[in-house]
This record gives structure tokens, sequence and C-alpha cells, in this order.
């Protein structure tokens, strides 16, 4: 290596200029403070999958001692709303969720600061999904955490046992308003709600009310059970049929809630010697009975089973059911149609039982709509759909209009 050589991988180690060599040796200087230092954590990890060590040490104010400070290498990319896993001698794994980062003009390394989660939250969302997350809940939240939180002296009543404050990360969708939580066998309200000041962190003030035993799960500290989503498939009553080598296109309408809903469903199998996934298509490779697995493409956790058979083309049965919602506000209409395992060939016929809740008002070779009374009766009625001599029944209620 010649001079210039020398000279030039001189620079690029230190710096081309006096500011760029202090700050490379502080660079340098605080990796060897984090390879060497006591205070250094192993294997730190955040929920989306990223590993690093860090430098975790406490706030020398007293006052703020719950808060610690947790440092990193500048090439570490964690965001504020990161649940830090942090795993103790004991193996015990401790979530922590920075809640801010230092602002530093030109940095040698990352200063966040965290505070331990001390409850997994659990609610329901505005579509009516179980949602969950880590969180620090405290019945008082220190001013360095936020200064501008609500403070206990401007509530109405002076009880910090019956209020308390939520540090989360930024949730999708938003946390609503009207969103209840199950904490230490009480449900609490939201009363103060801010989103918006720190990108990725959620602040929330709550208010304790009275738990109700019929909408409030305290086994599963899960408030509101009535708003989570009912989930089925409408299908046909007979037990679906499919030839073998076909595809298993199973035909059905997702309801939620008792309306139609056009959410994706994947289906799993459960024994690939009758049913197997190739190429993302489940193809009938055996025969035989079986039962597989819906579940919701963008909510996993909702899953439901039907059970279909595989066997020759001549056991092959059509069947159908009545597609449309199962229920009817007052004074408004719904269109209902015969859905069947294959296309649907000539006119069907369809009828009410008599009633004053409702009447069929339109009818077409495969369509029929009905509407529900404006007297404000309500109640359920049987829609009957006759097609190739079998007769299909859906009920129906009749519903107030909210």
């Amino acid at each position: 290596m010649n001079y210039i050589d020398i000279y030039y991988s001189r620079i690029n180690h230190l710096g081309e200029t006096t500011g760029e060599r202090i700050r490379n040796s502080s660079i340098r200087s605080f990796e060897k403070w984090l390879n060497d230092s006591p205070l250094t954590v192993r294997n730190l990890s955040v929920e989306r999958g990223l590993y690093f060590d860090g430098i975790i040490h406490e706030n020398k104010d007293k006052e703020h001692k719950k808060i610690m400070f947790l440092e990193t290498a500048n090439d570490i990319p964690l965001l504020v709303g990161d649940i830090v896993n942090w795993k103790l001698e004991d193996d015990k794994i401790e979530k922590w969720i920075i809640f801010q980062e230092e602002k530093k003009t030109n940095p040698t390394y990352k200063t966040f600061l965290i505070i331990r989660c001390n409850y997994l939250l659990k609610w329901v969302d505005q579509e009516g999904h179980v949602k969950q997350s880590w969180a620090h809940c405290t019945s008082s939240m220190d001013a360095m955490v936020k200064e501008n939180f609500r403070m206990w002296h401007e509530l109405a009543t002076a009880q910090p046992n019956k209020y308390m404050e939520v540090i989360m990360p930024k949730q999708k969708p938003e946390i609503y308003r009207t969103t209840n939580f199950l904490v230490e066998e009480e449900v609490w309200s939201i009363v103060d709600y801010d989103h918006t000041s720190v990108p990725g962190i959620t602040y929330i003030s709550l208010i304790e009310t009275k738990i109700n035993s019929l909408t409030d799960d305290k086994e599963n500290n899960l408030a509101d059970i009535d708003k989570i989503a009912q989930y089925k498939l409408s299908m046909p009553e007979a037990e679906q049929i499919f030839a073998l080598g076909a595809h298993i296109e199973p035909v059905f309408t997702l309801m939620k809630n008792g309306e139609p809903c056009d959410e994706e469903v994947n289906f799993f199998t459960t024994d690939k010697k009758i049913v197997r996934l190739i190429d993302n298509i489940l193809i009938a490779v055996g025969r035989g009975t079986t039962t597989l697995i819906a579940r919701l493409k963008n909510h996993p956790e909702v899953e439901t089973s039907i059970t279909i058979t595989v066997g020759d083309s001549s056991e092959i049965k059509f069947s159908a059911y009545i597609d449309g919602s199962e229920k009817i506000k007052l004074n408004r209409a719904n269109t209902y149609k015969l859905v069947g395992t294959s296309k649907i060939e000539g006119p069907v016929e369809y009828k009410i039982e008599e009633t004053d809740l409702a009447e069929i008002i339109f009818l077409d070779e495969n369509e029929c709509v009905i509407k529900a009374n404006d007297k404000n009766k309500l109640g359920t009625i049987k829609l009957m759909a006759t097609y190739l001599n079998v007769e299909y029944v859906k009920e129906i209620k009749v519903v107030p209009l909210w």
C-alpha cells in the first residue's frame, strides 16, 4: 500500500474534516461502550422481528424512576411505539414501550425513553373485531411522560384511584372514544384521547365505570362482548359433494351480524389424503368425507369449519339456499335470491307466509324483494323459495330502524 492509499484509508476511517473525525471517534467510543458496558442488554427484540443489543440504565431523577433510557447504535431502526422484549436472567420476558426519542443535532447513537408495560389491553374495535396491545397503565402519569396530560385536580371528582392513564402503540384502525376496557375487574371509559401529539403513540385517559355482567367478560378481561361481530357461512342445506380431481370451491355467502359480507375467506384442508392444496388451489385427491377450515383472510382469528365429500361425479346432487340479509328494518326493503351448487336455470317461486309484518313487492325469475311494514310491528317471517319441486326456507327478522 503506497502513501496515497494509506492517506485515503485514514480519511475513510477517521473522517475528512475535523467534525467528521470527532463524530466518527464518538461513534466508535459508543460501540466500545456497548460491547464492554455492564449495562448492556443482549438480544433485545421488538414485535416486528428486529433483534439488537442496547444499553439500558435508570433515570437519575427519583420522581421518574419508572422511566428508563435505552441507547442503541444509529443503524438500529427502532421507532417510537415499538414494544421491546427484554429477557431477564430468570428467562422472564418483560415488555417495554418506547414512548419518546431524544432529539439530537448530530447523533452518534440513539437514546429512547422506555417504560414497562403492565397490562395486555383488549378491546372490541368499530368493526366488531377483538384487538389487543401491550400498554403501560397507571393511576397518575408523570409529567415527563406527557406534560399536557389532563391533571387530576382538573377533573370533577378528585379520586385518583378512579382514573387511569394509558400509553400504548398507535393502533390501526384507531381506537374510538366509545371504546371501553376491562382492567382490574372494572370497566374503564375514555374521557381524554390523543393519538397525534407523538407519532406512533396513543395516550388515553379513562374513568372507572361499573361492570355489566351481561356485556363484559371478566374472565377474559374484555368489555362490550355484545359488540363482537358474529360471522357465519350461509350454505346449501345438503352437504356439498365434489368430483375426484375437481377444484374445491364451496358455495357460500359470508354473513356478518346477519348481513352479507364481502370479506375474503380462505379454506384450509384438514386431511391431505382427501383434499390437498396445490398451487394455492384446493384439489380433491381422494374419496371420502373431510372437514375444511374457513378463515377470514384479514382476520384469521375468525374461523369456522364445513364438511364436504369427495366422490364420483354421479354422486353430485344439486342443493341451494336463499341468499340475503337475515333482517329487514321497518319500512325498508331487501333483495333475496336462490344460490345453488350449480347454475339456477328456470323460474324460482317465492312466497312468504300470510303476515302483516312484510310483503313481497317485486318478483323476477330468481329474485324477490321484501318490504317490512311501517306500523312498528316486529317479529319473524319465513320466506319460501321453490325450485325443481324442492322448497328452501329462510327466516327473516323485522327489526327497528336503530
